[in-house]
Formats: C-alpha cells, structure tokens, sequence
C-alpha cells in the first residue's frame, strides 16, 4: 500500500518502523531538512521537506494517490487541516494526532464534521491503559479484547504458587476451563506454549480470561495483589489530566505532584478532589516527605524518561506494590534491569498499535477485520482479534482438524454472548470474534493461522 506520514517525530517513526517492516511503501513529509535527511537513511524510503497542511506538498508527496495518510506532526492544527486535505485530495483513508480535549476521539461529531478517517489521542489511549493496570493490580499488563470482556494479563510466577511446575496439560484443570496460558517468557526466551510446556517459577506467563475468572485465578494461584485506592502521581500534565478524568474521585484518593505552577493550578481548579503538591516528585526526599510507602500506586508521567525510571524504582524499593512509569526511549529498557520497573506505558507504541490494526484491515478489506491489536512480550508476540468473515477457510473445522502455523495458538472465540476458550471439538463459526496469539509470521486475515504443514 500507498502510505503518506506527515512528521517525523517519535510517532511518526515508530508507525514507519511497523509499516516498512510489513512491506508498504511509505513517504515522509518533515519541514526540517536534517530530519527529512536522517529518516531517509534510517528506513531507506523517500522523505520530502515542506508543510504537510500545503497543497503543493502534498501533491509533491503523492498524497492525491495514495491509500493513507498519516498526520503525526507536534500541532493539533496541522495534523486535523493536512488530514481534511488529504480527504480531499483522494487519500482513501485519512487518520490525525490529536491531543487538545476539544478533538477528543470520543466525540464522533468531530471526526465525522471533518471527513477524517479516524482521529487518535496517544494521551487519552495511555490513560485508558492506566486505568486497566490499575484494576488488575497483580498484572504486569492488561489488554483487553471483545469490548473489555476478555483480557490477557501478564504476571510473574512467585515460587510459592501451584502455577510452579504445572504443565498446560493440568493447567485448564488445576485452573479453570475458562482460562488459557498464550505465552510464556523466560529469562530471554519468548514462546508460545503447548501441552507439554511447563509453568517455572520466576516465568512471566501471559493468561486470557474473563473477569471474573481472572479475579479467581489471582486468588487460587498466590498471585493476587491488593486493590488499588490510594495513587501517587508524579507530574501533572496530559496523560495525567485524561487519567484523572476516567478515575473515579468516590473509590481513589490521588496525590499528584508537579513541579510546573501553570500545571499545578490547573489540576488544582479542574480536580478539587485530588491533592496537589507543588514540587520535584523525583526528588527522593519530596516523595519520603509525601509518605511515598503509604501508597498502593505510583505512576511516573514526566517528560524526561530518566527521572521516571529513578522515580518508579526509588518507588518500588520504598515498598509500593505497583508502579507504571511512562518512557519513550524503549532502548533505555534494554540497560536497565527490570526488577524493579513492573508496568512500563510508551504512548508512541499505543499509537503504532492502532494504525498498523487500521492498516492491516485496509490491506484485507475481503477477509476477517482485524479489531484489536497488540504487542506482547516486549513486542515479539501479537495478540490480535478477528472477525471470521463468510469465506473465512478456517469456519466449520474443529481446533484438532486446523492445520495451525507454529508458534501460534487461538486462544478465545466469541459467539453472540458467549465466551468460548477452545478445546479440541471447537470451531469457529462466521461471525465469530477470535483472538489469536502470534510470535511468527504476521497475520493480516484470520486464514493467514493455516499452512502449518506447509
């Protein structure tokens, strides 16, 4: 496919990564020339300098011919009038960046008003990916599939848990029928299990299930974590601001600190409920002064990554069971340990995430729509959810008949109301919404989980 990215910044470049990777032909449109110059070289694609809200840059950009167009720049403005007119231009599908509340995605007038495809807030995402870490206080990671029906939750298999030294054969009846281990790290091997793999202690298992049974599972295996009600937030600005805004002020007590006046008052006059103090909330001293081991959570939301990480881990030592902390630079992770840093939100990720789904459902507008995707295990394992489309190859075969592609397992089906965690005489039906967990080849269409004897 045709794609056009106005700006080149880190989400700009994050979606680029993804969607050369999947062999789409891209094009830039950057107004610095040393940008334009390095994101040529890093991805080897063309990049044009110019403002991406011009009319002859974007006839220069081939906007008027392509599939998509992306506007990713740092201004609200920019991205919503270059996206309007690339819709008019002929871009097929046009999707914008958007942070201002007055953009909001959940305000569907807007989107519609303007013509644009799709608008995404990476702030609003993160803050929703907050509020499920928050309700699963054991996880490691929360994401959800079926509307928030089904999620899978990543957890650290403590030494004192039947879940040490289970095989998956026990597991579904040591467990629960309606749960399903899709992935397994350990140490620095990621896999998809089968029968024969085993649950060690120390592993990070990656579980789908409902609710419910979740709750269950936490209790029955010793990994459950007390709930959530008293949050710590360092800094105060739009991460947060959504986040406070989805929080419930009856069931959280929140201290938010930020060293900005500007911001602090703000958070101060649009949330009365929520303590504010006006300091450096990765200064060590501050967050012993704020009784920082009373807390049940912290989350670090600055704009510089480094202090984030010194504040979560300061944070965890000081006894804090739970910890999210917001960095961009995911290299930094690789010279980190990570004992200490339990929940890790890279707002650009999210981003990628839901382009490269809305991309992928472009490429296969006659087979199974992709809804959800994400990335899993430091991104070497999609989880992604179908719908079975009428012609789908897989309908009306049982789970043993399947010919399944290694390292890849379907681990729920949802027909009409019910929740299906297949066995062996399972299939899926058309209609049906499917979540299939991957650590090979990348699937555009629901059939692309057959060839397994090829």
């Amino acid at each position: 496919m045709q794609i056009v990215i106005a700006g080149a910044g880190k989400y700009g470049r994050s979606i680029a990564g993804e969607l050369v990777a999947e062999g789409h032909d891209l094009t830039f449109i950057e107004t610095k020339p040393e940008v334009q110059e390095a994101v040529m070289e890093e991805f080897d694609l063309s990049a044009i300098v110019g403002n991406a809200a011009n009319y002859v840059t974007q006839l220069e950009a081939g906007v008027d011919r392509c599939d998509a167009f992306l506007s990713m720049t740092g201004s609200d403005e920019v991205n919503l009038i270059s996206a309007i007119l690339a819709q008019r231009l002929g871009a097929k599908k046009t999707f914008a960046r958007v942070v201002d509340h007055d953009y909001s995605p959940e305000v569907p007038l807007v989107r519609q008003a303007l013509g644009i495809s799709g608008l995404i807030n990476p702030d609003l995402e993160s803050a929703h990916k907050i509020m499920r870490m928050l309700r699963y206080p054991s996880a490691i990671s929360v994401e959800s599939f079926f509307g928030g029906k089904v999620h899978i939750v990543a957890l650290r298999v403590p030494k004192e848990s039947l879940l040490s030294d289970l095989s998956l054969l026990d597991f579904r009846r040591v467990c629960g029928s309606n749960l399903m281990v899709c992935v397994i790290q350990r140490d620095d091997e990621v896999f998809i299990p089968d029968g024969s793999s085993v649950i060690k202690a120390g592993d990070t298992i990656h579980v789908t299930g409902e609710v419910n049974a979740l709750q269950d599972f936490y209790l029955k295996t010793n990994t459950k974590a007390p709930s959530i009600k008293n949050v710590m937030i360092v800094g105060g600005g739009a991460i947060s601001s959504w986040l406070l805004g989805l929080m419930n002020k009856q069931k959280f007590f929140v201290k938010i600190i930020e060293r900005d006046k500007d911001i602090a008052e703000l958070v101060y006059k649009s949330y009365p409920w929520v303590d504010v103090i006006r300091a450096d909330g990765t200064d060590h001293q501050v967050l012993e002064e704020c009784s920082i081991e009373r807390f049940d959570a912290f989350l670090s939301m600055t704009g510089i990554d480094e202090e984030n990480v010194l504040a979560s881990i300061f944070a965890s030592r000081s006894g804090v069971n739970k910890t999210i902390t917001k960095i961009n630079r995911t290299r930094l992770l690789e010279i980190l340990d990570d004992e200490y840093l339990q929940n890790v939100l890279t707002p650009h990720h999210i981003v990628s995430n839901e382009v490269v789904r809305d991309i992928r459902t472009m490429a296969n507008t006659q087979g199974s729509a992709v809804e959800a995707l994400y990335r899993l295990a430091d991104g070497r394992v999609e989880a992604l959810e179908f719908i079975a489309g009428p012609k789908s190859k897989v309908l009306g075969k049982t789970m043993i008949d399947l010919d399944l592609r290694p390292s890849l397992r379907l681990v729920s089906i949802m027909r009409g109301h019910e929740i299906i965690f297949p066995a062996g005489q399972d299939m899926v039906l058309a209609g049906d919404r499917v979540i299939v967990v991957t650590s090979g080849k990348r699937l555009t269409d629901l059939d692309d989980i057959l060839g397994g004897r090829d």
